[in-house]
């Protein structure tokens, strides 16, 4: 039997077991589907080394590739002087948690077409309460370029993966992209390289609601080390309900900007600083009813944020190593909850910044002592990667934060620390 043939025959096997798995009821975007759309950026580009070609067929090249994991979370989330979590908490969320994951990726491309999947089993761990059916399909899309030239290229993409795989933030991005992704490219030779990305996406089939968002930027401006970002992401749609009005009144804005370099006193590893500012264009003033005042308190609009961080090192071959340390600090109305992807506020009850449910499924409405949602916070992260071989790394995640405006909601105490083992083949 052939390597050829024994890799086609594993591909297909793999499908084939997956298949009576895919009825399942669909589902929105889970925190373990954040955790990885906010994966350090050192892990995302060693990930994607892995994608090498290993079966020729039909002219075009295929790529399979993937990773398994085994993850450990310690989570301390208080609100006030009471424990959220673990035994004795105020809700059922664990304090420990184990995790098992294993990513599948296809890849199929030509010269000019191309087509990519991933099938993902993110399962917790244990005999009691552990899980074994969760699969779900994060990426699932295939493009084309439309125009190929010597300093200009446009591709076209339609399909499934998420928005932080084509657009840029710390903070927002975490959402399915379901939808076209259009990509132009220009280089100008003593300018840089300058890019344009932007579609639509489809929100809520059941209420014929779609979004848009566009992303323009320039990289290695004056040929040196310098980018900068600036996108737009539109959310907005006007209903009658005044709860699912709120939810939907998000038109972020973010400008990004980014120096990195290769110094020799470094080995030269690289050294990225980056730094962005949002903000929410339509919010309208946040009036929450105040429970001690009996009377309805106006809080602002509430719809800022920034953050700013520092990333050494790259990760590629056994023994290389990254750190990623970042500040995040984000109003109560910058970024809805269905996109969020920053360090958060634990929120273990799983409470809205509007009613009862961050879901927006609630129908009690918040008031100042109970109003939590995702952001409200001010904290930072720290990202490290370390690679024993060339296909097994050790990643280690801590983060931490606080409440930053205490009139809104209870005061929330936050941090995690995470340890994850990845090996990627």
């Amino acid at each position: 039997m052939t390597a050829r043939f024994s890799r086609t025959l594993l591909c297909a096997a793999a499908l084939g077991l997956a298949a009576p798995l895919f009825a399942q009821e669909p589902a929105d975007v889970n925190y373990e589907q954040k955790r990885e759309d906010s994966e350090m950026d050192a892990l995302r580009r060693w990930l994607n080394d892995k994608r090498l070609i290993t079966i020729r067929e039909l002219g075009g090249d295929l790529s399979i590739s993937g990773d398994v994991r085994t993850e450990f979370q310690a989570t301390n989330e208080r609100r006030g002087v009471i424990k959220q979590r673990g035994i004795g908490g105020a809700t059922a969320q664990p304090a420990y948690a184990w995790d098992s994951d294993v990513s599948l990726n296809i890849d199929y491309r030509t010269d000019y077409t191309w087509a990519s999947v991933k099938i993902k089993f993110d399962n917790d761990m244990g005999v009691n309460g552990g899980s074994v059916n969760r699969i779900k399909v994060p990426k699932a899309y295939l493009g084309g370029r439309m125009v190929s030239g010597d300093t200009i290229t446009l591709d076209m993409e339609i399909g499934r993966r998420s928005l932080s795989s084509v657009y840029d933030s710390k903070v927002q991005f975490a959402a399915l992209y379901d939808g076209i992704a259009m990509r132009l490219g220009k280089a100008f030779e003593d300018i840089g390289d300058f890019f344009f990305n932007c579609g639509p996406f489809l929100i809520d089939e059941k209420n014929n609601h779609y979004g848009a968002v566009a992303e323009i930027g320039m990289l290695r401006v004056g040929n040196v080390g310098f980018n900068t970002k600036y996108s737009v992401i539109n959310w907005k749609r006007h209903f009658s309900n005044p709860q699912k009005n709120d939810r939907y009144n998000f038109v972020v804005q973010q400008l990004l900007a980014s120096y990195q370099f290769n110094p020799k006193w470094l080995n030269k590893k690289l050294i990225k600083f980056y730094g962005a500012m949002l903000s929410n264009l339509v919010a309208d003033d946040l009036v929450l009813p105040n429970p001690t005042t009996n009377s309805d308190q106006n809080l602002g609009t509430q719809n800022w944020g920034f953050y700013a961080g520092l990333l050494l090192g790259t990760v590629k071959k056994a023994y290389d190593w990254a750190i990623d340390i970042n500040f995040q600090w984000v109003q109560a109305q910058t970024v809805a909850d269905y996109d969020f992807m920053g360090i958060g506020r634990g929120n273990a009850a799983r409470v809205g910044l509007y009613n009862d449910k961050l879901d927006g499924s609630g129908t009690i409405p918040a008031n100042t002592d109970t109003a939590v949602g995702p952001c409200n916070y001010y904290g930072f992260e720290v990202d490290m990667l370390y690679a024993f071989t060339d296909n097994l790394t050790v990643q280690q995640h801590f983060k931490w934060s606080r409440t930053l405006d205490e009139q809104i909601g209870p005061d929330l105490k936050y941090q995690q620390f995470e340890v994850e083992f990845i090996y990627a083949y």
